[in-house]
């Protein structure tokens, strides 16, 4: 009887602990399926916990593709390759790509095609939702989820942390962030740039725009005068005060073949610090985008494929 008493007191706590397993494995589950309030900029935004279809409009796609997830389908761009990616985009399928999703010029966002998408989760970029009614229209589809940001033109970083919290990955976003300021830091210090000064300008309408390209101070460069650290084209200069373009290191986007010939023939371009220096360089599109919006993928390729280690190597 002794041992059948015993027998009988395991087999009840055997029960009881395979009852505290599922009720944890069914908390877990649980709460792997509960929704997340994500910070953005419009607020606090819930999402669905594991989304399955992904709508990414500008830059974001590529940290959601960096953090392992497909988008099912992004805005691609007509500045891009032929199929609508850049370079470092090679790892979203072209397949998801589209160039109609958002416009050019004026980033306008066609609500309908997004509709017609089926999303259960929509990222986007500040300049995609200032028409509030945009905003409202998409968030009647899935919920938009932008940078946790201010900014006209957020950080690369704080939009990295939005998709990452978005996705239920902070940590494997915070290690993404960390690996790439690792990356350039060193970098930087292997070619002996920090505390020189940058300027990113593009010459467009018979002025002087400045460029975002903030994520250069990941080298330990520094901002020049009028460079902007949060806006695309934040700061107009007229080409008569060409001069104030004194960085160390300058880069000059033209648009066209017109711009970089106002830039070239204007008097006091031979005269400025970084031309006689052999540090002014002209980039393409590609490169002013891979600093305009940027995201690791982005630096990564513009470090190691894009040419910036050549810039600043001279």
């Amino acid at each position: 009887m002794k041992r059948i008493s015993i027998t009988a007191s395991v087999i009840a706590a055997s029960a009881l602990l395979l009852a505290g397993c599922s009720g944890a494995e069914s908390a877990a589950d649980e709460s792997s399926e509960a929704p997340i309030t994500v910070k953005t900029g419009q607020g606090e935004v819930e999402v669905p916990a594991n989304p399955e279809r992904i709508v990414a409009l500008q830059s974001a796609a590529d940290d959601v593709a960096a953090l392992g997830k497909a988008p099912s389908a992004v805005a691609g761009s007509t500045m891009a390759g032929e199929d609508g990616r850049y370079p470092w985009q090679q790892n979203i399928d072209a397949e998801t790509v589209d160039t109609t999703l958002v416009g050019e010029e004026d980033f306008t966002v066609d609500v309908e095609k997004v509709a017609a998408l089926e999303p259960d989760l929509i990222f986007a970029a500040p300049w995609n939702v200032t028409d509030k009614k945009v905003y409202e229209q998409l968030s009647e589809i899935a919920p938009v989820v932008t940078p946790d940001s201010e900014a006209a033109n957020p950080d690369w970083d704080s939009t990295v942390k939005t998709v990452g919290s978005a996705l239920g990955l902070d940590d494997e976003a915070e290690d993404l962030i960390s690996s790439t300021e690792s990356e350039l830091g060193e970098e930087g210090k292997e070619l002996g740039v920090q505390g020189k000064t940058y300027q990113l300008i593009s010459p467009q309408r018979g002025s002087i725009f400045f460029g975002n390209a903030k994520p250069l101070e990941l080298y330990g460069l520094e901002p020049g005068k009028h460079q902007s650290e949060d806006e695309v084209n934040s700061y107009e200069l007229s080409f008569e005060k060409m001069s104030e373009l004194d960085a160390d290191y300058l880069l000059i986007w033209p648009l066209d073949e017109e711009g970089k010939k106002q830039v070239e023939e204007n008097p006091a371009y031979d005269s400025l610090p970084s031309v006689k220096n052999g540090n002014a360089e002209f980039v393409d599109t590609e490169f002013a985008s891979a600093l305009n919006a940027a995201s690791p993928a982005s630096l990564t390729w513009l470090n190691e494929q894009g040419g910036m280690k050549e810039i600043l190597g001279k």
